[in-house]
């Protein structure tokens, strides 16, 4: 069974957290408003412990090493990732040598940014 993992750069994603949540873990971009929604999200983890969000903090610009450290800590908390759908960055050359690094060396473009897949 392939399992996946979101990452979220979005400023404001609380709209869509909810739906996100439910059916994958997601790391979400600390700021405000994502972390009243990462609230929202571990209250209703209570009746669906199976919903994961993480926040994580980002410079503005993240660089490679910084991928590479955020990429160290999915596989440190998640298990056997397949995939990893990006919100919110595009597929930039330094972020697909830090996703190639880490074992993910397709890369698709999509609407909302891009999908890394095993």
């Amino acid at each position: 069974m392939s399992r996946s993992v979101a990452i979220v750069f979005a400023e404001d994603f609380s709209a869509q957290l909810e739906q996100l949540s439910f059916h994958t873990p997601v790391w979400l971009v600390d700021t405000p408003e994502n972390r009243a929604a990462a609230e929202a999200a571990w209250q209703r983890a209570i009746e669906w412990p199976h919903i994961s969000v993480t926040l994580f903090r980002s410079p503005t610009n993240p660089g490679r090493e910084d991928w590479r450290n955020l990429l160290d800590q999915i596989a440190l908390h998640e298990r056997s990732v397949d995939a990893i759908d990006i919100f919110g960055a595009p597929p930039a050359p330094m972020i697909r040598t830090a996703f190639a690094h880490a074992g993910y060396e397709r890369v698709e473009e999509t609407p909302h940014g891009f999908r890394a897949r095993r």
